[in-house]
């Protein structure tokens, strides 16, 4: 039986007043890649939604039940096992942050989060 896990492994944080970067392994044994897809596992953009939410309640604390919307959602390049990917999220005020997930395979999603007061 594999031990699954569920998060990314934080390679590395910069966190600075309104911005917070971190540098993200995907593991091969993530709980996502399950059935998405057996032949070319592929993560689902709802994980990296979920992980956007936790990192930005985690370092902005910010409530995620105050979740309005998620704004100019784009998902552009697919997410492998073994990735090492780069996650930006900028305050843009206190209630809309925006997020990118980029890595050496270019960008794979952005959007931005709003919240309610």
């Amino acid at each position: 039986m594999t031990n699954f896990v569920y998060q990314p492994i934080i390679k590395q944080d910069i966190v600075g007043e309104d911005t917070i970067e971190l540098v993200l392994h995907i593991p091969d044994n993530l709980y996502y890649f399950q059935g998405h897809f057996p032949q070319a596992a592929v993560l689902p953009g709802v994980a990296q939604i979920d992980w956007v939410m936790s990192y930005i309640s985690t370092y902005f604390n910010i409530n995620k039940r105050r979740l309005v919307s998620i704004d100019a959602l784009k998902f552009q390049i697919i997410v492998r096992p073994d990735y090492t990917i780069k996650l930006s999220l900028t305050k843009i005020n206190d209630l809309k942050y925006s997020f990118s997930y980029s890595s050496e395979h270019g960008q794979h999603a952005s959007g931005k989060v709003v919240y309610c007061d």
